[in-house]
């Protein structure tokens, strides 16, 4: 009777999730980068060759259609970009997402409004060779200089952080959205963050392009702390084969400490497998003279279908002011095999 009983409900069970499965539509994508690079520091601890993974990744895709038009999704990601690329595969976003003619609702670990909407020239790489995170790369000693970032999107955002997010329906050519983080219970954890977006979307004769800007509040952690404010701004336009990008960004590090950034960059289509870029970055504190300057060519060529070949070349030139880092001036080649499935 156990094995009976055991055996229906095993077949309950494979009936149901057979149902389930006919109203969802199921998706596994992933990606996997192999990275060379090759370093040239000032600094002997960080001259040299490196081999290891980059930004690999596992994303699960689930979306259902009800009856009333509400499109209901979730995804979870699996990610394992860190500190030298040689992290394991962590859970990095899981969410859910709602859309109607309301828009969208976004609930869960997964990109803000900010993140979202906002531009950078560093964008032009896509996503192998991209500079995002990779700060210490290029300021680098102690690593406790006041330059908070190496990119002008919205430098301190919510990012595959617990968060509520609201975009709103496409009005034209403009996209509105908005994100708010609790930061939790107890006296120091008051620094809750809200975020707000948009992006406008245009086109002139020949040129499309689009207007980006972006803002993030942080509350003070304790109670009478000084609240953190970031923002950017740019302007994305293309014409043809060619697409260019140029934004500015600013973000607290405390009450009097600013970083400022700026990046222009260019990118040129050669061919439907080959593209080319180039993006110059300025990096400063507004006081104490710390700064960070660079200049990165790229290319991107595809093999073949889901193969990707990333060329970067980065010239930098570290400047440490008051900062009792140390100063560097070196370059930086990675190379990059990604494959995506």
């Amino acid at each position: 009777m156990r094995k009976l009983l055991l055996g229906t409900t095993a077949l309950a069970a494979a009936a149901t999730l057979s149902t389930n499965a006919a109203l969802a539509d199921v998706s596994i994508s992933g990606s996997y980068e192999f990275k060379y690079l090759s370093r040239g520091s000032l600094i002997a601890s960080l001259d040299g060759t490196t081999m290891n993974h980059g930004d690999t990744e596992m994303i699960v895709n689930f979306s259902n259609k009800t009856d009333s038009g509400l499109e209901i999704s979730m995804h979870a990601a699996l990610n394992s970009e860190g500190a030298g690329g040689t992290e394991a595969l962590n859970s990095e976003e899981q969410a859910i997402k709602i859309r109607g003619g309301f828009g969208t609702i976004q609930l869960g670990d997964d990109d803000g409004a900010g993140d979202q909407l906002t531009r950078t020239a560093h964008d032009l790489f896509g996503t192998p060779d991209a500079l995002h995170g990779d700060l210490p790369a290029f300021q680098r000693s102690a690593g406790n200089g006041n330059l908070a970032d190496d990119n002008a999107d919205l430098n301190h955002d919510i990012d595959d952080e617990a968060n509520i997010t609201y975009i709103l329906p496409k009005m034209g050519g403009l996209t509105v959205g908005a994100s708010y983080k609790d930061a939790g219970s107890g006296a120091a954890a008051n620094n809750d963050e809200t975020e707000f977006a948009a992006r406008f979307e245009f086109t002139a004769g020949e040129v499309n392009g689009s207007l980006h800007y972006g803002q993030n509040s942080q509350d003070g952690a304790n109670v009478g702390d000084t609240s953190l404010e970031a923002s950017s701004m740019g302007i994305d336009v293309s014409m043809g084969n060619i697409r260019a990008v140029f934004a500015q960004a600013q973000r607290d590090v405390d009450a009097t400490i600013e970083t400022e950034i700026t990046d222009f960059g260019v990118s040129y289509k050669v061919s439907d497998a080959l593209s080319m870029a180039v993006v110059m970055t300025e990096v400063s504190e507004n006081t104490g003279g710390e700064s960070l300057d660079v200049t990165s060519v790229g290319a991107t060529y595809t093999i073949a279908s889901g193969l990707t070949a990333s060329l970067s070349y980065h010239d930098y030139d570290y400047k440490v002011g008051d900062s009792n880092e140390t100063a560097d001036d070196g370059s930086n080649t990675t190379l990059s095999i990604v494959a995506s499935f």
